[in-house]
């Protein structure tokens, strides 16, 4: 696999994942609730360290793995004169899955994702990808489907978990304008 290089838009970045330096700044959002509902599924318990690890380190080996970051301080309107990069989530690059998490609350809803994923389109594009597909995005998480429809992800199926919980599955043609 080539050497990941960083990919920024503006003051959104992703930069390749440090292992094992990340695995402490990271395993802080798999013990928040939400966080884990929206991006395992409702009712999963806080992840141990080493769960943290071994899903950074599968991640890592089996697509594009970074972790998303801004400049400046979350809230503040003109973050971007600040030089500080401060970690926000993570996500991975693979054409058959895409997971984006945000696991610092007080980052969602704020147009972070939509530019993760701008910048994650790019790249598989620059790959010569000829698809990318969201592969589990739970029928409740409202938020995310929508994201993934905004940037022309279209539904490819639905389906439901081994615990019962529905899911619904995106695909993004990549040959296309």
């Amino acid at each position: 696999m080539p050497r990941l290089e960083v990919l920024q838009e503006g003051n959104v970045r992703l930069r390749p994942v440090s292992l094992p330096d990340d695995i402490d700044v990271a395993w802080a959002w798999y013990q928040d609730v939400e966080t884990l509902a929206l991006s395992q599924r409702p009712g999963t318990e806080p992840l141990s360290r080493d769960r943290v690890a071994r899903m950074y380190q599968y991640q890592a080996a089996h697509g594009e793995f970074y972790m998303i970051e801004i400049q400046g301080a979350i809230g503040v309107q003109d973050a971007a004169d600040s030089p500080s990069w401060h970690p926000i989530g993570d996500v991975m690059l693979a054409p058959d899955t895409l997971p984006i998490v945000i696991g610092v609350p007080a980052a969602r809803r704020r147009g972070i994702g939509r530019r993760v994923l701008a910048l994650l389109i790019a790249r598989a594009r620059q790959l010569g990808w000829p698809t990318l597909q969201a592969k589990e995005i739970w029928s409740y998480n409202e938020g995310s489907r929508r994201l993934f429809q905004s940037a022309g992800f279209v539904l490819a199926a639905t389906g439901v978990d081994p615990g019962g919980q529905p899911y619904e599955r995106y695909r993004l043609d990549l040959r296309g304008p």
